[in-house]
């Protein structure tokens, strides 16, 4: 715990209340979670309030988030009678009214992580493979 800042988050959060052990019992909790690939951004997470994600770098989607827009995309898919691959569905060849199945496809940031898009049911669309290793940061 020597890499945190601790300055500057006593100015920030001196002034708030904290009951010790609930915040030692999520930085467990958030500890153990395979998602977050920054750790260090933890006890600030938890000091303001557990609003900022971007603390944690978490940038995987939950499975419930991928089946809920994987299902409103086909269904919306289907009553068309285009791709579920939003990619695919602008295109001239076979896949553009092919329906993948969840298995065949990844779940995409609409608005790039690193631009600073929220890994959300909001900013989630599911792509085919192809389409979203393609697609790179963009």
């Amino acid at each position: 715990m020597c890499w945190l800042e601790w300055g500057r988050l006593y100015e920030a959060y001196h002034t708030t209340a904290f009951n010790p052990s609930k915040v030692s019992g999520e930085v467990r909790k958030l500890y153990g979670d395979s998602y977050i690939k920054n750790r260090k951004g933890i006890f600030e997470y938890i000091l303001g309030g557990s609003l900022d994600t971007k603390l944690l770098e978490v940038r995987i989607f939950d499975e419930a988030t991928k089946k809920a827009v994987y299902t409103k995309q086909t269904t919306e898919a289907e009553k068309k009678g285009i791709s579920n691959c939003p990619h695919c569905a602008l295109g001239h060849d076979a896949n553009k009214s092919k329906i993948w199945k969840l298995a065949d496809m990844d779940a995409d940031h609409v608005a790039a992580w690193s631009k600073g898009g929220a890994t959300d049911m909001a900013n989630c669309e599911m792509l085919c493979k192809t389409h979203n290793r393609a697609k790179g940061n963009r």
